[in-house]
């Protein structure tokens, strides 16, 4: 229930989903009499609503709200840890025509793992993600095992590496991998993800593992307002126009503002 609920129910709420609902809502009370500027409202609000959050302006804004607490969380010296955990999210499977396991937008997550093992601030690195489908027959292997795989080719040693194939959440993550940690001695892991999904991993982990967690921030989907530079006439026209790219980042953001809420509310957070 709780997988379900994380997943499919904010498909209707996020922009493009509840925009395309306000209109259809809307061209079909247009076509009841009793329904009047309501269904001719209805509409117009889910091409407002979409428009609004396809503004580069208004994405920006909602990806800082994210990216720049998550920046302050990073400790800019990293203590030694037990172990660091690479949460799921930044691969796609070896499935054909793929020729293996290929990096995806999130990838820096796995890079960045990589980096703090070489230089020794853990003796292992655990991968995480399970096979998230709502298919019965997906040929995918759980991203924690491809993660693995990308792993020892990019020269990690066997030893070296732990799996977590069996979390499709970040909330599943955290129970799973500090079950993990109890059973290995840890104390403390060195947690990396995305900046946009540090706030929520990095509460629900707090929460739920019984670890000591140093958030590990990476793949910063912006630069940070002081290097943003300052509008030019230009830019200002641009900010104000749609733009498919803003609509996705204001899509990601909103996915997890609303991942923040439903998490505090089902009490994983």
């Amino acid at each position: 229930m709780g997988f379900l609920l994380s997943k499919l129910l904010p498909l209707v709420l996020y922009p493009l989903g509840l925009g395309l609902l306000l209109q259809l809502v809307g061209q079909i009370g247009g076509q009841r009499r009793c329904w009047g500027r309501w269904a001719s409202g209805l509409s117009w609000s889910g091409i407002g609503l979409i428009w609004l959050f396809s503004l580069p302006l208004t994405s920006r804004q909602l990806i800082w709200g994210l990216e720049t607490p998550a920046a302050a969380l990073t400790p800019h010296s990293l203590p030694r840890a037990d172990a660091v955990v690479v949460l799921g999210g930044g691969l796609r499977p070896h499935l054909p025509p793929r020729q293996a396991v290929e990096v995806a937008e999130a990838g820096d997550r796995l890079l960045t793992g990589l980096r703090l093992l070489r230089q020794g601030r853990a003796p292992v690195l655990v991968t995480s993600g399970a096979q998230v489908s709502f298919t019965r027959k997906d040929p995918a292997l759980p991203e924690a095992l491809g993660a693995r795989q990308l792993a020892l080719e990019l020269g990690a040693r066997p030893q070296q590496i732990l799996v977590n194939p069996g979390s499709r959440t970040t909330a599943e993550e955290a129970v799973h991998i500090g079950a993990l940690g109890r059973q290995r001695g840890w104390r403390r892991i060195l947690l990396v993800t995305s900046a946009f999904h540090m706030p929520r991993s990095l509460a629900t982990f707090q929460a739920r593992s019984g670890l000591e967690v140093i958030p590990v921030s990476c793949d910063f989907l912006l630069p940070d307002r002081f290097h943003w530079g300052d509008p030019t006439p230009g830019s200002l026209a641009q900010d104000l126009l749609p733009d498919a790219g803003a609509l996705a980042l204001s899509t990601v953001a909103l996915k997890e503002h609303l991942g923040l809420t439903i998490y505090r509310l089902m009490g994983w957070s």
